[in-house]
């Protein structure tokens, strides 16, 4: 038979109350579902298991749908279906053209509608022997059928469902032993005894409401599949899954439901990064998907909290495969991070993921680098910075670039000419690189280690250091490709390599959160001296201090200015404050644009 779904009939006088009664406790989440009842007469004609629906908007003699029951007039109600469905599986389906009054609903203690508290305008006996529930099909409705569809979380919900109701069933029903003497077995009675059926409602209700999603990939939150009773059931499902041989493949079907719920190959719940980490990598459990060289990593029940043990190369491939990773990228990564810098071999064992935002694509490798979502409102708002701040031609400097979050904004929107973008982060250069291929730029990175002078030697220690170009070819696809800057790209500790874009460039972009104060110094290098340009200069700022902060920079810069320009006369102004995201509690996350002109560029322009 075709599925109907539960649907509640209202006089137009109590719709807006049972609207908002519905919405508020999550039984009716599509607002749009609705539709004058007169709209909806339904004729059914049997064939076997094969049901045909059709509409009928006029009240004619043919119609098998009576337009008045119990005295009230239903060509004046209004149809609106209760969504998630499961919320009343238990009420009896009435049937086809049958229609059970609410009050007479509320008399049976055990509805799940009687256990709801009612408002005032809805609790009136007269006001509910006025509303009735049906059931209907989707196709009755006038609506959109999108509208009728399942959400991600509806379908995620009913699966998971379906695929537990028997196990849940099986273990509550499954008898102690005899032999007490088994302790090993005693625990597995104990444990089941406490799973049943009756656990089902606690589990879909704790399932994540939202997750990142990504192309082919999705990041859960870090609760996910935690919460008490997931991991007891997921741990059964395993022993159950490895005590039958993996023959009816249990956790394969598992994975296989949450995957196509999700409609992601890859799925992953994450967890919190650590602050003292410089290197800002993720701490993420594989959950389903082809990892290539982290499969082993995949568990749905955590043993413990190392999440990071995968970002030593080392330990991962093996003792032969370390040693081959000899790069100098080894040399130039800061602080405390200990990792063996990976190598070609490396990024083709790892999955990668991709995902498009305002027409550029980005890539990353999730068990290494992060994808930070939240800041797409600054990138959209350097993609439309010709009015504010015009980068066209112009030469940009991303002193924290990651996997490109601007700098590659920068080439394909802002139109700049070259941006040159430092990274320390071996895996974060790759996605970058990957991501100026999947956009057709091509881009240049320099490998070896920089001594970092500005002065005369600045050419000579160019030519010393070796590059690799990458020249992508755009196929014609009926008209001419557009033509973006060049990527040039530096590996390692942006200090090192400040001599090569020193005194060149028009916009500098600072993007390091909790802040980018050591930068400060490398953008002012930065600066052509002739033309100054724009500081983008992100910070972590605590409401209140706003303005302590401004002042605080302008002076900072001030400072900088007469030290490595030799001039104090620049003239230094905070264009705009630009309020990015909230970062922690009574925290945000601010880029503030700080225009940057010296006195020559001022006196002419007055001239």
């Amino acid at each position: 038979m075709i599925p109907t779904i539960p649907v509640l009939l209202a006089p137009a006088n109590l719709t807006k109350h049972l609207k908002v009664f519905l919405d508020k406790i999550q039984w009716r989440e599509k607002s749009k579902l609705i539709a004058r009842y007169t709209q909806i007469s339904v004729s059914q004609t049997a064939s076997g298991d094969q049901s045909t629906f059709q509409h009928n908007n006029n009240n004619d003699n043919n119609s098998t749908q009576p337009l008045y029951q119990d005295g009230h007039d239903l060509t004046l109600y209004m149809a609106m279906a209760l969504l998630p469905v499961q919320a009343l599986a238990s009420i009896h389906n009435p049937g086809e053209n049958q229609r059970i009054s609410l009050w007479h609903i509320l008399q049976d203690p055990s509805s799940p509608l009687a256990s709801l508290e009612w408002p005032e305008s809805l609790s009136d006996p007269s006001a509910q022997k006025s509303i009735f529930l049906t059931w209907m099909h989707p196709n009755t409705f006038a609506t959109p059928r999108h509208l009728l569809a399942q959400t991600p979380l509806e379908k995620l919900q009913k699966s998971i469902a379906d695929f537990l109701t028997p196990f849940l069933q099986s273990w509550a029903n499954e008898k102690p032993t005899c032999d007490n003497s088994n302790d090993k077995s005693n625990n597995n009675n104990n444990k089941n005894d406490q799973l049943s059926l009756e656990l089902l409602p606690q589990l879909i209700a704790s399932i994540s409401q939202k997750w990142e999603h990504y192309s082919d990939f999705t990041l859960l939150p870090p609760s996910s599949f935690l919460t008490p009773p997931w991991p007891v059931v997921l741990k059964q499902l395993e022993e159950q899954d490895q005590a039958e041989g993996h023959k009816n493949g249990i956790m394969a079907r598992w994975e296989s439901l949450i995957q196509e719920a999700l409609n992601s190959s890859h799925i992953a719940r994450k967890a919190i990064i650590p602050v003292h980490d410089v290197l800002r990598r993720p701490q993420i459990r594989p959950l389903t998907g082809d990892w290539r060289l982290h499969n082993q990593y995949k568990a749905w029940v955590e043993q413990d909290q190392g999440l990071l043990e995968h970002q030593d190369i080392g330990n991962t491939l093996g003792k032969d495969d370390a040693n081959a990773c000899s790069n100098d990228l080894a040399n130039t990564t800061p602080g405390n991070a200990d990792t063996t810098a990976p190598t070609k071999e490396n990024f083709s064992q790892a999955y990668w993921a991709e995902t498009c935002q305002n027409h550029v694509w980005y890539r990353w490798a999730p068990m290494f680098t992060m994808f930070s979502a939240g800041n797409i409102t600054e990138k959209e708002r350097v993609a439309k910075s010709r009015p504010i701040f015009d980068a066209r031609g112009k030469t940009v400097v991303d002193l924290y670039a990651g996997i490109g979050y601007f700098a590659l904004v920068y080439l394909v929107h802002a139109g700049a000419k070259t941006v040159h973008a430092c990274e320390w982060n071996p895996w974060s250069v790759q996605g970058l690189l990957q991501g100026a291929i999947k956009n057709e730029i091509s881009y240049k990175v320099y490998h070896g280690g920089a001594t970092g002078f500005a002065d005369q030697n600045s050419k000579d220690q160019r030519n010393e250091q070796s590059f690799e170009h990458g020249h992508v070819s755009r196929p014609s696809h009926g008209k001419k490709p557009k033509e973006y800057g060049q990527l040039v790209v530096y590996p390692g500790d942006n200090s090192q390599w400040i001599g090569f874009f020193e005194n060149q460039a028009h916009h500098i972009n600072l993007g390091l959160i909790p802040s980018a104060e050591p930068g400060w110094v490398l953008g002012v290098r930065a600066l052509c001296p002739k033309e100054g340009g724009y500081l983008h200069v992100h910070h972590n700022i605590r409401v209140g201090e706003e303005e302590t902060f401004k002042s605080y920079l302008l002076k900072s810069l001030h400072e900088l200015f007469a030290n490595w320009k030799q001039d104090s006369s620049w003239s230094l102004n905070i264009r705009h404050m630009e309020n990015v995201k909230s970062f922690a509690p009574m925290v945000f996350h601010y880029v503030v644009d700080v225009e940057c002109r010296p006195q020559i560029t001022l006196s002419s322009s007055i001239s």
